[in-house]
């Protein structure tokens, strides 16, 4: 690290390899890049290894390991992960995730990680929902990211990797086709940095804070897709973004907090129910399951509230009472603990409804997480391909350490054969001040960062949220412009120093997250049917003979267009 010559620059990095995120996948890639012996740095809005959304995964981690029936194995997940992705996932990348799962169980064990194993010492696979053929989910306890992440900063720790904590990516650098580093903001110093890299992982997760309710931490901007859509990364299958029925609404507190009721529903727990007392959820179910997928459980969890049949506060009911507490504290431990710690009754109804909690698709990517722009890779959330229009419950940990640990060695062994590549100081010095004249002082005060985000969330939930329909997302997308035209160039901050001016990061995330919700509402548009974790109300019917196939968003000089793929034949 050194300082630097270029006039807006305060500080100039220089690594092999730049992963921006500090989750399960940006760090699965750091401790391969490491291994392989290429100069590792990462960097993460938050605390390297303890922010990020794999820490909040509850659900489990899929493999086929066949110890609850012998019956399972890859190629059974493999089938499931396709029909769950509604045929339009990209079989090659799912062929290789539920192949290597196994591995990756292996891997992170390695580290440190311990899951539940049985008096054999055989790991202990659990059933989730009707995605699953075989029950295949292993967990600790009710809980998985923690462990995994547990294990991922202890190993990062041991090979003496490289961490930067609490920077913002302003800007991806690209140079004749090939990424070159990234443009970042130090919160805690307001420094600007200039990170050289010959190769670039994103890492940054989704980007579920642009909807009113969520379940993810408040990270979750969408940074990467945008950073990479804005470098010249394809993104694809942007218009599927799960939602689900699991998070507690009342009281305030625990607004978003996932609480994982369905698997309570096979040790006998009453089915969630509606104001009039009525189970609900097998008429919504394609298949009549009263345990159906779990996106399944947004929308019907939507269709009652919409009906009238809702609760209160927006949702539907669930009564943990119905199962003695012992039961329902043996099934989920810590997010009874948490719950009852944050002052919720498990002996009585909870509200439960419908929060935005996973980004199907992403930032393009291929066997390796690489992309169309040479030396940019993806892994995890921001990246897209793995999960086609519904990601199945416990694919997510499966893909992002198959794929980090991919992404990472590929990157270390592409660099050897890549000459390095000077980035243009022009460049870097338009982008300082672009981000520089967030701070400039306005004549007329306007709305703050935060009431922007608001603003967002209002159009984002009540018109591109669980089902959708061509004049609610031609209302989003003219909120969007409205806001892009009228009360962005007025944004007002609230001090106007560089040093921790978390209003100044939040400006930059505003901006990022209306080009997000754009992306996001564009392909819903184009996407005249319903598939998946995608529902247009005026097409009701998922249609194979036109819309098998994935939408592509590009960017040119800040315009979005779209582009559809050749028709997906069937996985073999």
């Amino acid at each position: 690290m050194n300082s630097s010559s270029l006039g807006m620059i305060d500080r100039t990095i220089d690594t092999d390899i730049l992963i921006i995120g500090g989750g399960g996948g940006g760090l699965r890639a750091a401790v391969e890049a490491d291994a392989a012996g290429a100069r590792v740095l990462v960097v993460s809005k938050g605390i390297v290894g303890k922010s990020g959304l794999t820490q909040t995964a509850v659900t489990g981690f899929q493999v086929a390991l066949g110890n609850a029936d012998a019956r399972d194995n890859p190629s059974i997940h493999f089938e499931d992960s396709m029909r769950g992705s509604y045929g339009i996932a990209d079989a090659e990348l799912v062929r290789i995730f539920t192949n290597e799962a196994q591995m990756a169980v292996e891997d992170i064990e390695s580290f440190g990680a311990r899951f539940d194993r049985d008096a054999d010492g055989e790991l202990i696979q659990r059933g989730l929902d009707s995605s699953q053929t075989y029950p295949r989910s292993i967990r600790k306890g009710d809980s998985l990211g923690t462990p995994i992440m547990q294990a991922l900063r202890k190993q990062v720790k041991k090979q003496e990797i490289a961490c930067l904590q609490e920077i913002l990516v302003s800007r991806l650098l690209v140079v004749d086709g090939q990424a070159t580093g990234a443009v970042a903001i130090d919160f805690r110093t307001g420094q600007l940095l200039h990170i050289s890299a010959r190769a670039v992982i994103m890492a940054t997760g989704g980007g579920s804070e642009v909807f009113p309710v969520h379940s993810n931490t408040p990270d979750a901007t969408g940074d990467g897709a945008i950073l990479g859509l804005e470098a010249g990364a394809e993104l694809v299958d942007m218009e599927f973004v799960l939602m689900l029925g699991h998070a507690v609404l009342h009281p305030e507190p625990v607004r978003g907090v996932l609480f994982t009721y369905q698997y309570l529903l096979p040790k006998g727990a009453r089915s969630p129910y509606n104001s009039e007392g009525d189970s609900f959820l097998a008429k919504y179910d394609p298949e009549g399951s009263d345990n159906p997928a779990r996106h399944i459980y947004a929308r019907a969890i939507f269709g009652e509230v919409r009906a009238g049949r809702g609760s209160p506060h927006g949702g539907v009911f669930f009564d943990p009472g119905s199962l003695p507490l012992e039961t329902v504290e043996n099934v989920l431990p810590s997010q009874t603990k948490l719950l009852q710690t944050l002052g919720v009754d498990m002996g009585k109804p909870i509200e439960v409804g419908v929060a935005a909690h996973y980004f199907c698709g992403g930032i393009k990517i291929g066997g390796h997480g690489q992309t169309n722009i040479k030396g940019l890779y993806a892994v995890g959330e921001c990246s897209g391909g793995p999960h086609g229009a519904a990601r199945v419950g416990g694919n997510s940990l499966t893909e992002v350490l198959v794929f980090g640990k991919r992404a990472g060695r590929h990157a270390a062994e592409s660099i050897v054969s890549t000459a390095p590549t000077t980035t243009k100081p022009d460049m870097i010095e338009r982008e300082c001040e672009r981000i520089l004249s967030l701070l400039n002082s306005k004549q007329s005060p306007g709305f703050r960062p935060a009431e922007i985000i608001d603003q967002l969330k209002q159009t984002m939930g009540e018109n591109v949220g669980v089902v959708r329909n061509a004049s609610g997302l031609r209302r989003a997308l003219m909120d969007i412009e409205r806001i892009c035209s009228e009360d962005l160039p007025s944004m007002t901050l609230a001090n106007h120093d560089r040093a921790a001016n978390y209003d100044w990061i939040q400006a930059i995330e505003a901006i990022s997250m209306l080009k997000l919700s754009e992306v996001i509402t564009t392909a819903a548009l184009e996407r005249k049917e319903s598939r998946g974790a995608h529902y247009r109300e005026d097409f009701e019917n998922q249609d194979d003979e036109h819309w098998k196939r994935n939408i592509i968003v590009q960017s040119e000089n800040g315009v979005i267009s779209t582009k559809l793929s050749p028709l997906i034949a069937e996985a073999e």
